[in-house]
């Protein structure tokens, strides 16, 4: 009667310090454990005689956990060949930390205990073996069809997992390298469950540095804007555990910045000849990089030179000295890093054979030019000798007779007479003014007499 429920749980607790016993032992009947062997299963040979299924079960566990609080443990049966019929299985569960061992009856072919918990008194922090034997029912009997077990881990202090992120486009390959001068997150996402929610205070540093402290916030934003290396550490503390005051945990992380690359300047020549070497200039922006060249050929499309170099100074790079034959060329560049990768490309070089076009003319230009101006020199030579032959010879008499005279005296003479001439011109100004109105004045007093 107590079989034909859908699911069964026994829990059978004993303490003695002894190891986990075999599957092999156990034959369960209706239930109840015995030491009774199934008679018939040496008759007819083995377990294929008495199932079609071929049985594997796979056992998991949520571990870590700090000793006190809650563990999950899982077991997962899987078969190749599915039989229709009815199942009706038995997982029987054992570990040997405590000691404890459940059974559980059930059709499904999976079967868990959740939020066991350790009791901190009795157990020490350690690796201990859960341990799954499984049962399919056979007539009147369980027989064992698989067994296996999980590792899992009791710690004495909490658990987690610490994460650092950036947010940026490049796929970088080295997780521990990151952008200066951009924000990243530092976090620690902690595993341990507890029956009820703690209070946990997060203790953020940097190069051992404090730079806060937060309750139950488990992230921490910051910029950092120096190159190398630089180290992160979060102090976890969880207040009122049990006979323990406190449980605490830190997480250190050792990180590398590097600077962002944001713009390559290419500078190469745009004509040159066959005989001379061609060298490359590239300029550029941040930190630890590597410079990849190329040569292609424009005619056919091809690689010419191609090099990868680390500079040994930061800010520019100067390609080696590389002979091209006659034709038309780019260079591309790739200048990388950890964190950041910028591709250029230099303008079209041409190169011709013995000679470019401007070194052509320039030969041919010079010669001409300086020719023709000795040239113009000779003839205004020439013009000049001439004239001065026709040129007559013409006496010059001076007649500076007072040679002695004082310059500025004749200065002060031609002020003293341009003062009277005014002085004069200004006194016939006033006199035929006052006339002329004298003489409008009578005008009128005749006018207003003749009116009357």
């Amino acid at each position: 009667m107590l079989m034909s429920k859908l699911a069964l749980v026994l829990l059978l607790v004993y303490h003695v310090n002894c190891a986990m016993r075999s599957c092999d032992e156990l034959i369960v009947k209706h239930g109840l454990k015995t030491q009774v062997v199934y008679p018939n299963i040496g008759e007819e040979g083995n377990l294929e005689a008495i199932f079609d299924e071929k049985f594997k079960v796979d056992v998991s566990n949520t571990g870590p956990a700090v000793i006190g609080s809650q563990i999950d443990f899982l077991a997962e049966l899987s078969t190749d060949v599915v039989v229709t019929d009815k199942k009706r299985f038995l997982y029987h569960w054992m570990n040997d930390a405590d000691n404890n061992e459940r059974l559980e009856a059930t059709n499904n072919y999976k079967s868990n205990i959740s939020s066991y918990i350790f009791d901190s008194d009795l157990i020490l922090p350690n690796k201990y073996k859960m341990k799954v034997c499984v049962y399919k029912r056979h007539k009147e009997f369980y027989v064992k069809v698989a067994e296996n077990y999980t590792l899992f881990e009791l710690t004495a202090s909490l658990n987690g997992i610490a994460h650092l992120y950036q947010n940026h486009t490049y796929n970088k390959t080295q997780p521990s390298v990151f952008c200066t001068d951009r924000t990243m997150q530092y976090s620690v996402n902690l595993t341990d469950k507890f029956p009820t929610a703690p209070t946990f205070w997060f203790k953020w540093f940097i190069d051992g540095r404090h730079i806060e402290t937060e309750e139950n916030r488990n992230f921490f934003e910051f910029v950092h804007n120096k190159t190398g290396l630089c180290r992160l550490t979060v102090e976890v503390t969880m207040d009122s555990f049990g006979k323990h005051k406190t449980l605490k945990r830190s997480w250190l992380k050792h990180i590398y910045f590097e600077e962002e690359i944001q713009t390559v300047e290419i500078m190469s020549a745009s004509e040159m000849v066959t005989n001379k070497p061609f060298t490359l200039n590239v300029t550029y922006d941040g930190s630890d990089v590597t410079v990849c060249w190329r040569i292609m050929d424009l005619n056919n499309n091809s690689v010419v030179n191609r090099s990868c170099d680390q500079p040994l100074s930061g800010g520019w790079f100067l390609t080696p000295e590389i002979s091209l034959s006659q034709g038309q060329y780019i260079v591309q560049v790739n200048v990388t890093n950890d964190v950041s990768a910028v591709s250029g490309q230099s303008r079209v070089l041409s190169v011709y054979n013995g000679g470019g076009a401007s070194e052509t003319l320039t030969t041919l230009v010079v010669p001409v030019v300086f020719s023709m101006l000795g040239l113009v020199v000779v003839v205004a030579g020439a013009a000049y000798v001439v004239r001065l032959r026709k040129k007559s010879n013409v006496e010059v008499a001076n007649f500076d007779f007072h040679p002695d005279m004082d310059s500025s005296g004749s200065q002060i003479f031609s002020r003293f007479r341009r003062g009277l001439s005014s002085f004069f011109q200004r006194n016939e100004y006033i006199r035929r003014h006052r006339l002329a109105k004298y003489q409008r004045t009578s005008a009128k007093s005749y006018g207003a007499v003749e009116e009357l």
